[in-house]
């Protein structure tokens, strides 16, 4: 029996839909729960938002494909871009700061590559 039978894997696009929407809810969820003008103004952020993007990372890293969980690289910059937009001060930079910002991703993709090392190994039959 194949793995892709036995375990919850995502292919390359739901990752990607799942990094977007997590940048976006992380921004959207926050913002709307704080009534700060930037998610990372409010304490919720820091307490409540990055942990449950941590661990929704270190699961998609595990059920990723292959090297797919690098896609949580754009986390971030989706929550960044969500706040430009939302704010109406999106600008001619606004490129520059979506690409900047995906340094600070790095602990999601951290967590992303802890769950991929966490995958069940499959056994030659």
């Amino acid at each position: 029996m194949p793995i892709a039978d036995r375990w919850i894997v995502l292919n390359r696009r739901s990752v990607i839909v799942l990094c977007v929407a997590a940048g976006v809810g992380l921004e959207m969820v926050i913002h709307a729960m704080s009534g700060r003008r930037e998610a990372w103004d409010s304490g919720l952020y820091w307490t409540l938002g990055l942990p449950i993007v941590a661990v929704l990372s270190l699961a998609m890293g595990w059920a990723s494909q292959r090297s797919d969980w690098l896609w949580t690289f754009l986390i971030v910059p989706s929550q960044v871009t969500t706040m430009m937009v939302r704010s109406g001060e999106i600008g001619s930079l606004w490129p520059l700061a979506a690409a900047l910002s995906s340094i600070l991703s790095t602990p999601f993709v951290a967590a992303a590559f802890v769950g991929s090392r966490m995958r069940p190994v499959p056994r030659d039959q």
